[in-house]
Protein backbone atom coordinates (compact mmCIF):
# COMPACT_ATOMS: atom_id res chain seq x y z
CA UNK A 1 0.00 0.00 0.00
CA UNK A 2 2.57 2.40 0.98
CA UNK A 3 4.82 1.56 -2.29
CA UNK A 4 0.70 2.89 -4.35
CA UNK A 5 0.22 6.16 -2.41
CA UNK A 6 4.37 6.96 -2.37
CA UNK A 7 4.00 8.61 -5.39
CA UNK A 8 0.93 10.85 -3.94
CA UNK A 9 2.23 11.07 -0.43
CA UNK A 10 2.23 15.34 -0.76
CA UNK A 11 -0.77 16.12 -2.44
CA UNK A 12 -2.28 13.61 0.12
CA UNK A 13 -1.04 15.16 2.89
CA UNK A 14 -1.91 18.87 1.64
CA UNK A 15 -5.50 17.50 0.85
CA UNK A 16 -6.13 15.94 3.90
CA UNK A 17 -4.40 18.15 6.39
CA UNK A 18 -4.39 21.75 4.66
CA UNK A 19 -2.24 24.09 6.11
CA UNK A 20 -1.44 22.02 9.27
CA UNK A 21 -4.82 21.80 10.30
CA UNK A 22 -7.17 18.64 9.68
CA UNK A 23 -10.15 19.33 6.83
CA UNK A 24 -13.25 18.29 6.36
CA UNK A 25 -12.07 15.76 3.75
CA UNK A 26 -9.13 14.36 6.08
CA UNK A 27 -11.20 14.17 9.12
CA UNK A 28 -13.72 11.71 6.92
CA UNK A 29 -11.47 9.76 5.60
CA UNK A 30 -9.22 9.55 8.86
CA UNK A 31 -12.53 8.27 10.85
CA UNK A 32 -13.34 5.55 8.09
CA UNK A 33 -10.46 4.12 6.19
CA UNK A 34 -8.94 2.34 9.32
CA UNK A 35 -11.74 0.69 10.04
CA UNK A 36 -12.56 -0.24 6.16
CA UNK A 37 -8.90 -1.49 6.07
CA UNK A 38 -9.45 -4.05 9.23
CA UNK A 39 -12.59 -5.43 8.10
CA UNK A 40 -10.74 -6.28 4.51
CA UNK A 41 -7.88 -7.38 6.11
CA UNK A 42 -9.92 -9.64 8.63
CA UNK A 43 -11.43 -10.81 5.56
CA UNK A 44 -9.12 -11.72 2.90
CA UNK A 45 -6.46 -13.08 5.15
CA UNK A 46 -7.96 -14.61 8.13
CA UNK A 47 -11.84 -15.39 7.31
CA UNK A 48 -12.02 -16.45 3.42
CA UNK A 49 -9.17 -18.55 3.62
CA UNK A 50 -10.64 -20.10 6.79
CA UNK A 51 -7.09 -19.21 9.29
CA UNK A 52 -9.19 -19.69 12.25
CA UNK A 53 -12.01 -21.55 12.00
CA UNK A 54 -12.46 -22.54 15.49
CA UNK A 55 -13.58 -18.57 16.04
CA UNK A 56 -16.50 -17.71 17.25
CA UNK A 57 -19.18 -16.90 14.71
CA UNK A 58 -21.37 -14.04 14.69
CA UNK A 59 -24.40 -13.96 16.77
CA UNK A 60 -22.76 -16.88 18.46
CA UNK A 61 -24.63 -18.46 21.29
CA UNK A 62 -27.04 -15.78 23.22
CA UNK A 63 -26.81 -12.73 21.39
CA UNK A 64 -29.47 -10.86 23.30
CA UNK A 65 -27.72 -11.85 26.68
CA UNK A 66 -24.19 -10.83 25.30
CA UNK A 67 -25.46 -7.46 23.61
CA UNK A 68 -26.78 -6.58 27.61
CA UNK A 69 -23.63 -7.15 29.09
CA UNK A 70 -21.56 -5.56 26.32
CA UNK A 71 -23.84 -2.41 26.91
CA UNK A 72 -23.96 -2.85 31.07
CA UNK A 73 -20.06 -3.37 31.32
CA UNK A 74 -19.63 -0.77 28.95
CA UNK A 75 -20.74 1.85 31.50
CA UNK A 76 -17.81 1.10 33.76
CA UNK A 77 -15.73 1.06 30.91
CA UNK A 78 -16.32 4.45 30.09
CA UNK A 79 -16.07 5.85 33.60
CA UNK A 80 -12.97 3.18 33.71
CA UNK A 81 -11.04 4.98 30.66
CA UNK A 82 -12.32 8.77 30.99
CA UNK A 83 -10.44 8.43 35.03
CA UNK A 84 -7.74 6.51 33.31
CA UNK A 85 -7.26 9.81 30.87
CA UNK A 86 -7.79 12.04 33.18
CA UNK A 87 -4.62 10.70 35.08
CA UNK A 88 -2.61 10.22 32.51
CA UNK A 89 -3.72 14.11 30.94
CA UNK A 90 -2.70 15.71 34.83
CA UNK A 91 0.65 13.80 35.10
CA UNK A 92 1.58 14.87 31.58
CA UNK A 93 0.86 18.70 32.65
CA UNK A 94 2.72 18.15 35.94
CA UNK A 95 5.64 17.46 33.59
CA UNK A 96 5.08 20.26 31.34
CA UNK A 97 3.89 18.37 28.02
CA UNK A 98 0.59 19.53 26.75
CA UNK A 99 -1.92 17.26 25.92
CA UNK A 100 -3.12 16.97 22.29
CA UNK A 101 -5.85 15.82 21.32
CA UNK A 102 -6.44 12.96 18.90
CA UNK A 103 -7.00 13.44 15.29
CA UNK A 104 -10.16 11.53 15.96
CA UNK A 105 -11.23 14.36 18.66
CA UNK A 106 -11.28 16.85 16.19
CA UNK A 107 -12.64 15.38 13.19
CA UNK A 108 -15.69 15.44 15.74
CA UNK A 109 -15.72 18.84 16.05
CA UNK A 110 -15.81 19.59 12.06
CA UNK A 111 -17.95 16.30 10.61
CA UNK A 112 -21.67 16.22 10.37
CA UNK A 113 -22.85 14.66 13.35
CA UNK A 114 -24.42 12.08 11.68
CA UNK A 115 -21.23 10.86 9.85
CA UNK A 116 -19.31 10.97 12.98
CA UNK A 117 -22.22 8.42 15.02
CA UNK A 118 -21.85 5.89 11.89
CA UNK A 119 -17.79 6.39 12.09
CA UNK A 120 -17.48 6.38 15.92
CA UNK A 121 -20.40 4.50 17.32
CA UNK A 122 -21.35 1.86 14.38
CA UNK A 123 -18.81 1.18 12.15
CA UNK A 124 -15.32 1.48 13.96
CA UNK A 125 -16.67 -1.05 17.08
CA UNK A 126 -17.62 -3.55 14.45
CA UNK A 127 -14.17 -3.31 12.68
CA UNK A 128 -12.14 -3.02 15.63
CA UNK A 129 -13.33 -5.93 17.48
CA UNK A 130 -13.79 -8.58 14.58
CA UNK A 131 -10.12 -7.14 14.00
CA UNK A 132 -8.85 -7.06 17.55
CA UNK A 133 -10.79 -9.61 19.65
CA UNK A 134 -11.68 -11.60 16.44
CA UNK A 135 -8.56 -11.77 14.93
CA UNK A 136 -5.75 -10.92 16.89
CA UNK A 137 -6.84 -12.22 20.52
CA UNK A 138 -7.64 -15.55 18.95
CA UNK A 139 -4.65 -16.38 17.39
CA UNK A 140 -2.68 -15.02 19.96
CA UNK A 141 -4.51 -17.39 21.93
CA UNK A 142 -4.01 -20.38 20.13
CA UNK A 143 -0.16 -19.82 19.73
CA UNK A 144 0.82 -17.93 22.95
CA UNK A 145 -1.67 -18.97 25.71
CA UNK A 146 -4.42 -16.35 27.24
CA UNK A 147 -2.00 -13.73 29.22
CA UNK A 148 -0.25 -13.05 26.00
CA UNK A 149 -3.82 -12.94 23.92
CA UNK A 150 -5.34 -10.22 26.55
CA UNK A 151 -1.64 -8.13 26.74
CA UNK A 152 -0.95 -8.39 22.89
CA UNK A 153 -4.10 -7.99 21.48
CA UNK A 154 -4.94 -4.68 24.09
CA UNK A 155 -1.60 -3.48 23.06
CA UNK A 156 -1.79 -3.66 19.08
CA UNK A 157 -5.18 -2.15 20.27
CA UNK A 158 -3.96 0.97 21.85
CA UNK A 159 -0.95 1.44 19.75
CA UNK A 160 -3.25 1.85 16.46
CA UNK A 161 -4.86 4.55 18.05
CA UNK A 162 -1.48 6.56 17.73
CA UNK A 163 -2.01 8.74 20.93
CA UNK A 164 0.11 9.08 24.01
CA UNK A 165 -2.56 10.78 25.94
CA UNK A 166 -4.74 7.70 25.25
CA UNK A 167 -2.41 4.89 25.13
CA UNK A 168 -2.90 3.88 28.68
CA UNK A 169 -6.70 3.99 29.05
CA UNK A 170 -6.87 2.36 25.17
CA UNK A 171 -4.80 -0.57 26.50
CA UNK A 172 -7.26 -0.67 29.65
CA UNK A 173 -10.48 -0.23 27.81
CA UNK A 174 -8.90 -3.37 25.83
CA UNK A 175 -8.15 -5.55 28.61
CA UNK A 176 -11.97 -5.07 29.25
CA UNK A 177 -13.10 -5.65 26.03
CA UNK A 178 -10.82 -8.87 25.96
CA UNK A 179 -12.12 -10.14 28.86
CA UNK A 180 -15.91 -9.67 27.96
CA UNK A 181 -14.90 -11.68 25.05
CA UNK A 182 -14.05 -14.53 26.67
CA UNK A 183 -16.66 -13.96 29.60
CA UNK A 184 -19.69 -14.68 26.86
CA UNK A 185 -17.70 -15.97 23.41
CA UNK A 186 -19.49 -13.92 21.52
CA UNK A 187 -18.37 -10.83 19.50
CA UNK A 188 -21.33 -9.00 20.07
CA UNK A 189 -20.67 -8.53 23.75
CA UNK A 190 -17.16 -6.50 22.78
CA UNK A 191 -18.97 -4.54 20.04
CA UNK A 192 -21.59 -3.08 21.89
CA UNK A 193 -18.97 -2.48 25.06
CA UNK A 194 -17.15 -0.87 22.64
CA UNK A 195 -19.97 1.04 20.71
CA UNK A 196 -21.05 2.16 24.74
CA UNK A 197 -18.01 3.50 25.19
CA UNK A 198 -17.81 5.17 21.76
CA UNK A 199 -21.27 6.67 21.84
CA UNK A 200 -21.10 7.99 24.98
CA UNK A 201 -17.90 9.96 24.21
CA UNK A 202 -19.32 11.00 20.95
CA UNK A 203 -22.54 12.18 22.69
CA UNK A 204 -20.63 14.62 25.32
CA UNK A 205 -18.28 15.68 22.43
CA UNK A 206 -21.24 16.73 20.24
CA UNK A 207 -23.22 18.40 23.53
CA UNK A 208 -19.96 20.84 23.72
CA UNK A 209 -19.81 21.67 20.15
CA UNK A 210 -23.23 22.78 19.93
CA UNK A 211 -22.86 24.55 23.59
CA UNK A 212 -25.64 22.17 24.72
CA UNK A 213 -22.83 21.70 27.40
CA UNK A 214 -19.96 24.06 28.44
CA UNK A 215 -16.65 22.51 30.10
CA UNK A 216 -14.90 25.00 32.97
CA UNK A 217 -12.38 26.44 31.38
Amino acid sequence: MSIITAPFGADAAALLMGEGELTFLGAAVLLVATQIALLLVSWLFVFRPGALAALPSLPGRDPGGAIRAGLGWGILAWIGATAASAGVVWVLESLGIAAEPQAAERAIQILDPWLVILAVVILAPIAEEVFFRGVVFNAWLREGGRRWAFIGSSALFALIHASIVALVPIFLLGLALAWIYQRTGNLLAPIAMHAMVNGVSVALALLVRFDVVRLPV
